[in-house]
């Protein structure tokens, strides 16, 4: 008969919503999509002026329509630029928190919500990593 061990299995949490706060690309993100959002609101106020300037109700009809497709066509290409950053900053925060987590040699790691009782800590490390 093989001899049993009782491994106790070290188990982390990490508070997420706080590293995702914190994080210096996540704040830069989201002073880029006030930039953004500032940016398209003045485009959408000349294309209104624009518009206002026509004296002809089809005329305005037909640059209102193209300014619309523009928009639209402005907006999902801010979309799907922020979603591959987000996507960027997910992989990067999730790979941080597995290094620290082998370095200080956890077997799992778990969102700090999930964990009652018995998890140490380890978003003060993986913050301080993220400012490395």
């Amino acid at each position: 008969m093989a001899a049993e061990t009782n491994k106790t299995s070290k188990i982390g949490i990490v508070d997420v919503q706080f590293l995702i706060n914190n994080t210096p690309s996540v704040l830069a993100l989201r002073q880029e999509q006030q930039k953004n959002t500032a940016e398209l609101q003045e485009w959408v106020n000349k294309a209104n002026a624009e518009i206002a300037k026509l004296a002809k109700k089809e005329e305005k009809d037909n640059l209102a329509q193209k300014y619309r497709l523009e928009l639209t066509q402005r907006q999902q290409m801010l979309q799907l630029e922020y979603n591959q950053k987000v996507q960027g900053i997910d992989v990067e925060l999730t790979k941080l928190i597995a290094d620290v987590a082998k370095k200080e040699h956890f077997d799992y790691v778990f969102a700090k919500g999930i964990v009652v009782y018995g998890a140490e800590d380890l978003t003060q490390k993986v913050a301080d990593a993220l400012k490395k």
